[in-house]
């Protein structure tokens, strides 16, 4: 499983050497499965979505009503502020993390991967946020245990979502001729 943190959550499952579609060819919304049934609304319409809960617009967020007043600060810039020790920025990045490491904890436990790869801006930061992750991973995989599940940095950076894209074109493709 890849999974991609920026602007939103995005990412990819490949099943038995294949990227995984779902019914009528449609793609998972990894996004968009429901950590907090009370949470905040997100983009799609929905309560409490993980993308509500553990991107870089909701650790802005966060900051943000964290210092009323102050000049709104990017992700980077809230990682650059707890790198510098600031106590709403670590508790930001600790709440966000422990929302990654949730979502993270559901993708094991539902489908068990032996691997997880994490990108995108986001995870830039990932040191940052890596105690709150695996916190909420040990927290949380009970059944399917943790250690089954390896989560790794993408190892083509940023560039991995584009390659993902390119990637599933192709397969497309492939599908579309094993058709025809």
């Amino acid at each position: 499983i890849m999974v991609t943190f920026g602007t939103g959550i995005g990412g990819g499952i490949i099943l038995g050497g294949r990227l995984y579609r779902g019914a009528g060819g449609v793609h998972p919304e990894i996004g968009h499965h429901v950590l907090a049934a009370a949470g905040g609304l997100c983009t799609c319409g929905a309560r409490g979505c993980w993308e509500s809960l553990a991107c870089g617009p909701a650790l802005a967020s966060l900051y943000s009503a964290r210092n009323p007043g102050s000049p709104p600060l990017t992700a980077r810039g809230i990682c650059a502020a707890a790198e510098a020790g600031d106590a709403s920025a670590l508790a930001a990045i600790g709440e966000v993390g422990a929302n990654i490491g949730l979502g993270l904890a559901n993708l094991v436990n539902i489908f068990a991967p032996d691997r997880i790869a994490l990108g995108g801006g986001l995870m830039q930061g990932e040191r940052l946020f890596a105690p709150s992750i695996e916190a909420a991973l040990e927290r949380n995989c009970r059944l399917v245990r943790r250690s089954t599940t390896a989560i790794v940095p993408a190892e083509l950076g940023g560039r991995a979502g584009l390659a993902g894209a390119a990637a599933a074109w192709i397969n497309r493709e492939r599908e579309r001729r094993e058709r025809i």
